[in-house]
């Protein structure tokens, strides 16, 4: 950080050996300042030359002067050049600008130059064609009046002060008032300044009789805040001071701290002027700077630049642009002044929303607030805070706030594609388009460099319908974790890994990977993805143990497979105990998983209340189990399985039903059953014929229900 110092006017120590005249510089509001002193008194002279002005010491030969440091702490914007005319020993001042120099003697010995903009005053001897002969002791014009110098009188000064006439000298003994004059002076100047004083010039005192006075061994005044009370404009209110909720928006309105000029010229005029006379800080002059800064993102020299003012005279809104200077360069600040402010009209809602991890639902948040601050915003801080502050409005469910801000980073003149795309699937995410987002994160990942961020985003690209993807990512990943011991992003990186190896069909090496902890999503991967083995490896648990706490939906999940897999007993282990309240889903996986045991009556507790076709498709099956074979078979009907319905028939051996209304083959082999005996009175011809025509469809009628049975699959 560049340090600007003030002008110091201090008298030297010890006297010097030789005549040295030493140059110290200051640079101020309006004027350039340089001091030229000796170690003793001098006369001296200036006057003007055709390049600037000159200066001289009165003697048979000028000093020496010391130029070393004249250009630590100002610019050339009004002093061009600063040197010594050879044969003379004069001191030459070219100028820079439409200029003039005042000077006026300080001290015997100490002479100021000032280099102020624009004309001299009228008169002024010192216009006049410079000759360092003319030297002599000259009556300098003394510095301007600007009132009364209040910093003379502040408490801790010295240079023995008189009592000022008119006062009255009091017999206080070895008791001094002086304290008391100087903390009253200090509250009336602080008083003035709020307007709870008025300030009038002194007229003529009116007659009043002379108070009398007694001598005084002690006293005892207390000056300054009670509890409770405030100086405050309009008056003096003893209520206590409330402070506003919301930072005013003049406060913060950084778009116009930088408007219409360029970064060198901030930085330029940001860095000088911060100290006036006797090292006292312009806190005026620091709180520009630090704007400029915050308006450039330069967060970090914002606050150094604010570490220049006395935390005593820190004015209200310091404490905003501290903050302000983490949250440009996108850091976060659990002490922020502006947790509060969301609610806020103004741009107090959008610093809180940068300063806030997550931003709650509801009201709460000024969303209109935040996107009108956010879109009066420079464009390379739209480009530096837009997509993190459109991460947390994603977050919140507000898809329509992201993509304004998305837009308006679009806008930026130096938008970055990937950066842009990388939202751009963020967004499409939310809106549950998986295939958007994966096309948007695939650029990314190419336009990334070095980001680990996009392939990241990948990885999440892929989770919603579990598509497998490729080896190389999880390679990727696992590159960089190894390198990232401490960063903040460490345990979103390690959670990608596992996620990719999961996705990339590495189920064994994605648990391995996630050391105890798998993330709920893996859980996800693995139902649909892993290998048998591999899943049933990782989803039978113990008998003692429970399963991970995961979502609801993708325990089901689990359970549906370990049930198609013949596993009932850990997938009930999975869905956990289960009452009336319970998801249908829930109900009817556990009554499937207890049905798969034989326990049908568990089956029909877990339907109790569910009336839904695959409920009743259950039930049925669970009455078969039990040997109620009518109501099981009228159940299948209500479910619409009349296939499932005709084979209770078979059990039952009702080969008119089955003759009448079965399926084929049935039916045509119940026709067998139910055929009526040959006529008696036929012949024997006849009926001989008949059987034996019965025997060959009986016959075709075996072979076509072996035919309906499929064959054993070899081991």
């Amino acid at each position: 950080m560049i340090r600007l110092a003030c002008l110091f006017l201090l008298p030297l120590a010890l006297p010097a050996l030789a005549e040295t005249a030493s140059i110290r510089s200051g640079e101020h509001d309006g004027f350039t300042r340089l001091v030229v002193e000796l170690p003793s008194a001098s006369g001296w002279t200036l006057g003007r030359t055709p390049m600037g002005y000159g200066f001289a010491f009165a003697g048979p030969s000028q000093p020496d002067y010391e130029l070393g440091r004249v250009w630590d702490l100002i610019p050339r914007t009004r002093l061009q050049a600063l040197r010594v005319e050879p044969g003379l020993g004069a001191l030459q001042l070219s100028l820079a600008c439409d200029c003039h120099v005042l000077p006026f003697e300080y001290r015997p010995g100490v002479i100021v130059l000032d280099i102020k903009d624009g004309p001299a005053p009228a008169g002024s001897g010192f216009e006049q064609p410079f000759d360092p002969g003319a030297a002599e002791v000259v009556d300098a014009p003394q510095a301007e009046a600007t009132g009364y110098d209040w910093l003379s009188d502040l408490p801790g000064t010295t240079g023995g002060r008189s009592i000022p006439p008119g006062l009255p000298d009091l017999a206080t003994g070895a008791v001094s008032l002086e304290p008391l004059r100087d903390q009253l002076l200090a509250e009336i100047s602080r008083g003035a300044a709020e307007g709870v004083v008025d300030m009038e010039l002194p007229g003529k005192p009116p007659k009043v009789a002379d108070a009398a006075l007694a001598d005084l061994p002690g006293s005892h005044v207390h000056i300054g805040d009670l509890p409770g009370v405030a100086a405050s404009l309009g008056g003096g209110s003893t209520e206590p001071a409330i402070l506003a909720e919301c930072a005013p928006g003049e406060m913060l309105d950084l778009p116009a701290w930088g408007e219409g000029q360029s970064p060198l010229d901030l930085l330029a005029g940001g860095r000088s002027g911060f100290y006036g006379e006797f090292d006292a800080v312009k806190i005026d002059a620091v709180l520009v700077s630090v704007r400029r800064h915050l308006f450039l993102g330069f967060g970090a020299e914002a606050r150094q630049y604010a570490a220049l003012i006395p935390a005593a005279e820190a004015p209200p809104e310091l404490a905003w642009y501290q903050s302000m200077s983490h949250l440009v360069e996108g850091e976060s600040d659990p002490t922020t002044p502006f947790a509060q402010m969301l609610p806020c009209d103004g741009p107090a809602a959008l610093w809180a929303a940068f300063a806030l991890d997550r931003l709650p639902q509801g009201k709460d948040v000024n969303v209109e607030a935040i996107q009108r601050s956010f879109l009066a915003l420079p464009p390379h801080l739209r480009m530096a805070l837009g997509a993190g502050l459109a991460e947390k409005m994603l977050a919140r469910g507000d898809g329509d706030a992201a993509r304004l801000i998305r837009d308006s980073m679009e806008r930026a003149p130096f938008a970055d594609a990937g950066t842009i795309a990388l939202l751009d699937a963020k967004v499409d995410l939310q809106a549950d388009r998986p295939e958007a987002a994966r096309d948007h994160a695939t650029f990314a990942v190419a336009a990334a460099g070095t980001d680990i961020a996009p392939m990241i985003t990948l990885v999440d690209t892929h989770l919603p319908r579990a598509e497998p993807l490729s080896p190389e990512v999880a390679e990727s990943l696992a590159a960089v974790l190894e390198e990232s011991d401490g960063r903040a992003d460490e345990p979103a990186i390690h959670r990608a890994l596992v996620l990719a190896l999961a996705l990339s069909g590495q189920t064994a090496a994605a648990f391995d990977a996630s050391e105890g902890a798998a993330p709920p999503e893996l859980w996800q991967v693995a139902g649909r993805l892993a290998p048998d083995d591999d899943f049933l490896a990782h989803a039978v648990l113990a008998p003692d143990q429970d399963p991970p706490g995961i979502a609801p939906e993708v325990r089901g999940q689990i359970a549906r497979r370990l049930l198609d897999l013949g596993f009932a007993d850990s997938a009930l282990q999975w869905l956990g105990p289960l009452g009336p309240e319970a998801a249908a889903g829930d109900r009817l996986l556990a009554a499937e998983g207890e049905l798969a045991r034989g326990d049908a009556r568990a089956t029909l507790a877990f339907l109790g209340g569910l009336d839904l076709p695959e409920a009743n498709a259950l039930r049925g099956r669970a009455h078969a189990q039990l040997g109620d074979f009518a109501p099981a078979r009228a159940l299948f009907m209500a479910a619409g399985n009349a296939e499932e319905a005709a084979r209770l028939r078979t059990w039952t051996r009702d080969w008119p039903g089955l003759s009448a209304e079965g399926s084929e083959p049935w039916k045509a082999a119940a026709t067998l059953v139910v055929a009526p005996d040959p006529e008696a009175e036929a012949g024997l011809l006849a009926r001989g014929t008949r059987l034996a025509e019965d025997g060959a469809r009986a016959r075709d009628a075996v072979a076509a229900l072996l035919a309906a049975v499929p064959s054993p699959v070899a081991p």
